[in-house]
């Protein structure tokens, strides 16, 4: 199904019924759990994304989040945040993180929506995809620093590499 055209999609007020439009439609396994958070895992070549949403009513935003599946042991805390700095450059849509508490990578996202403003299927597909893009782009660059012993510019060398064509 192309959710990329808005054309004949209905409209839809909460947007986590929206994202669950554009879940469905790709046909990820998916689980809406009673905090209000839409959970979905997307295979992808290094490892299955795993991503969530969540509507905060009051900031009026819809937020996504992606964990890479990479814990950031202490002595590598400074070089990740180094990496995740050099990597957001390269992001037109959401950025990377490193969470303080338990060292994990994500990647996260919000759309405003202010004043009743709705969020399409195509717009939660995109925003899906955009998740799924960065992840399988730069995930081997921190996989490369973490547990490749590779530095931050080589590891970001590695990631800044784009092929053309197949072999």
């Amino acid at each position: 199904m192309d959710l990329l055209s808005d054309e004949f999609a209905p409209s839809v007020t909460d947007p986590l019924d929206a994202v669950e439009q554009a879940v469905i439609a790709e046909q990820y396994p998916y689980d809406r759990d009673e905090m209000g958070e839409l959970h979905l895992t997307a295979s992808g070549a290094w490892r299955d994304h795993q991503i969530w949403f969540a509507w905060r009513e009051e900031l009026e935003a819809l937020h996504i989040c992606a964990s890479l599946d990479l814990k950031v042991p202490s002595n590598k805390f400074r070089d990740v945040c180094e990496l995740v700095a050099r990597l957001n450059e390269k992001l037109w849509l959401g950025h990377f993180d490193v969470w303080f508490e338990d060292g994990s990578i994500v990647y996260r996202h919000a759309l405003s929506l202010p004043n009743g403003e709705t969020v399409s299927p195509a717009q939660a597909a995109a925003m899906i995809s955009a998740a799924r893009e960065a992840g399988e782009r730069f995930y081997p660059a921190f996989h490369f620093l973490v547990w490749g012993g590779k530095n931050v510019e080589e590891a970001a060398a590695a990631a800044m590499f784009e092929t053309a064509g197949e072999a």
